[in-house]
């Protein structure tokens, strides 16, 4: 099975990662698998991808080189999947060159470029500026000079490169698996994942609702309002749609997470996003995917750490709360 998931290919190999993996997440030890040396070199490749994950506002950031010749020509790309394409860059470059680039396009994140396969990239581009036709949308004007580093686009989806690691669970154990998944928020492709600040301010308001004006609040009763809320606001505001597109930024993170950290923590990833995909309104609510409910718990303790500890809830006036 080892070496199917290592060195097969389609159906085959997905199938043995998955059975692998099935085994790891259940704590059963796997072997290491002994390789043997090869004297054979490869010509490299005459196309690569990367990819930026998705920052906060789910901007990611796609690289492409293919060889010309002698030469290279390379574009990067910014783009959101609501929103479309945002910049184009497109010049005559090297792989090395390009990479170095890539990492100056989102500065701060703490995050190296990691590699995709082709395919896939040109298809979430090309998925991209259809949307944007199909809305009339204006397109930067940089797609004509990357013309030919865009294309041809494959005729079918490829599969999403973090599905083809094969983590697959049953339902019961994807629980089990993602019990801490709110820890994932500590890892740098998620850190910056914060909820929209006016759902924010409104679990603030929601708050205020129960405190009464001109009295100082027991510490314990805030908490516990806070508490209440944060559920709340986490059912509220992750709706069917906001999570679907959410598992494709997760999904794009956790290609990055995987080269970075391994196969642990791809796991742990594939089992919540699992969670969030099949989470429902009466049973299994997002409140209860511990990876959602840190979206607002890390908000809430932001905004403390920059107010001295202290939160500005607003509590309405005597009239208003009557």
């Amino acid at each position: 099975m080892q070496e199917v998931a290592e060195r097969g290919t389609g159906k085959a190999r997905k199938a043995a990662r998955r059975g692998l993996n099935v085994l790891k997440s259940r704590g059963v030890p796997i072997p290491a698998r002994s390789r043997k040396a090869s004297l054979l070199t490869e010509q490299g490749p005459s196309s690569s991808a990367w990819l930026l994950p998705p920052d906060s506002s789910g901007i990611r950031v796609l690289a492409i080189a293919k060889r010309a010749g002698s030469h290279w020509r390379g574009c990067i790309v910014y783009l959101r999947d609501d929103q479309g394409v945002f910049k184009v860059e497109s010049s005559q470059t090297t792989p090395a060159r390009l990479i170095a680039a890539l990492k100056k396009a989102l500065p701060g994140s703490g995050l190296e470029p990691v590699t995709v396969p082709v395919d896939w990239a040109l298809f979430k581009i090309a998925q991209t500026r259809a949307s944007m036709v199909a809305r009339k949308l204006p397109e930067p004007l940089g797609f004509m000079s990357a013309k030919s580093v865009l294309e041809p686009v494959p005729s079918e989806a490829p599969e999403h490169p973090f599905d083809t690691e094969g983590f697959v669970f049953e339902p019961e154990d994807a629980k089990v698996q993602a019990a801490d998944s709110g820890s994932l928020h500590h890892q740098p492709e998620f850190r910056s994942w914060l909820p929209a600040q006016k759902e924010v301010q409104q679990l603030l308001v929601e708050v205020g609702k129960h405190l009464k004006p001109g009295e100082e609040p027991e510490q314990d009763r805030v908490s516990e309002l806070l508490k209440q809320e944060m559920l709340a606001a986490t059912d509220r505001v992750f709706t069917p749609e906001l999570r679907a597109d959410l598992v494709g930024w997760m999904k794009d993170a956790g290609v990055s997470l995987v080269a970075r950290e391994g196969e642990a923590l791809g796991l742990k990833l594939a089992a919540t996003i699992q969670c969030v995909e099949t989470a429902g309104l009466v049973t299994d609510p997002p409140r209860d995917v511990p990876f959602l409910r840190a979206f607002f718990e890390k908000a809430v303790g932001l905004l403390m750490a920059q107010n001295g500890g202290k939160l500005n809830i607003p509590i309405p006036k005597q009239s208003e709360a009557s």
